[in-house]
């Protein structure tokens, strides 16, 4: 999800603004989600419970379901077929395709790295899109602050993604290119200073606002809080490369349920004559209970049938060209979300979309 920012005139408000409520957002969008990274990392490391097991259920409760958060909005709803009707269908073609064409043409490797590339930036992405909704919510627009928690944000989110390969294998072995041990030395060491530099920066414009009386705009204090510490400890804790990227992902994906239920109860659940208007997708978010029905179908179509029809294990790791093939066309649904989801959410040019997220 990405979110854009509306020039507003710079107001000083007394309480903290919020996207839905306090207790609500830490709850999914900053502490809850973190928590649910943390204790992921925990059961793996703690108390020794299967990482197979810890990334089946992720997979299956968290993220295939968070993929059709988008799909309730888009594809099920007949408001958004009529708009985007020849894009939706076209875009779901071509990631359905793209998959298989690629491991035909020997480039399973590329895949596999472009799509962990394209996740990491699409939850960064989501991430900058929550702290772009806070500024908002607080008329957090001075241009100063803006452009310093764009860098400092993007710095410190970064650091420990751009650095993993140096420090597990497995990243080490996705790259094309042979790590040279001295220009990785260099290559960390001068990032590194970077992003110290950077955040030093940012504390400093922290202390001045407090000595001008300014606001600090918790509520984005308190995402970055959640989103940046628990990175340096996963892409370091020695957890494999797939329990990494669980873990990581499972931050995103309870934010975007509870972010895509609000704005699916905002548009399909406050007027039943208006709401008639949107096909499946009203019938879907009209009970908490079917939204959960539904999005539980679909993780068992993409995630638990793929695990009966392949053979010998799951995923592109395995040898085998078959494999390949299949688990990359049952994988077309997670791209296809990062492509929908980066076009969806563009709060500045959508003011249907502002009005739905209380914006």
């Amino acid at each position: 999800m990405a979110t854009t920012s509306i020039a507003v005139p710079a107001q000083v408000s007394a309480k903290p603004g919020w996207i839905i409520s306090g207790r609500t957002d830490a709850l999914w969008f900053t502490v809850g989600g973190a928590a649910a990274a943390y204790i992921f990392w925990a059961l793996w490391r703690f108390t020794h419970v299967p990482l197979l097991l810890l990334v089946a259920i992720w997979a299956i409760v968290f993220d295939e379901t968070h993929g059709f958060a988008t799909i309730s909005r888009t594809y099920f709803d007949s408001e958004e077929r009529a708009k985007r009707g020849k894009w939706l269908w076209r875009s779901l073609l071509f990631f359905l395709a793209i998959g298989p064409v690629m491991i035909l043409l020997h480039l399973g490797d590329w895949l596999e790295l472009a799509t962990e590339l394209w996740g990491y930036y699409h939850i960064f992405k989501q991430h900058y899109g929550f702290l772009m909704m806070y500024k908002k919510k607080n008329r957090d627009f001075n241009p100063t602050d803006l452009k310093l928690d764009k860098v400092f944000f993007f710095a410190a989110f970064y650091f420990p993604f751009l650095t993993y390969p140096l420090h597990d294998k497995d990243a080490a072995a996705m790259l094309p290119f042979p790590i040279i041990p001295r220009a990785a030395i260099v290559y960390e060491d001068t990032l590194l200073f970077l992003v110290i530099l950077i955040t030093l920066v940012y504390l400093a414009r922290q202390v001045q606002k407090v000595r001008l009386g300014l606001p600090l705009n918790w509520p984005k204090q308190l995402l970055f809080a959640a989103a940046i510490p628990v990175n340096y400890l996963l892409f370091r804790s020695g957890m494999p490369l797939l329990g990494v990227y669980a873990a990581v992902t499972i931050f995103h994906n309870i934010q975007y349920h509870r972010l895509v239920w609000f704005y699916n109860q905002n548009k399909y659940g406050v007027d039943p004559e208006r709401a008639r208007n949107y096909g499946v997708a009203t019938l879907i978010n009209s009970r908490w209970l079917f939204y959960v029905a539904a999005a539980a179908l679909y993780a068992v179509i993409f995630d638990v049938v793929p695990r009966f029809v392949l053979k010998d294990g799951v995923g592109l790791m395995n040898v085998g060209q078959r494999n390949e093939v299949i688990f990359s066309f049952f994988a077309a649904p997670g791209l296809l979300h990062y492509w929908i989801d980066g076009h969806i959410w563009k709060v500045r040019h959508d003011p249907e979309l502002r009005e739905h997220l209380k914006l």
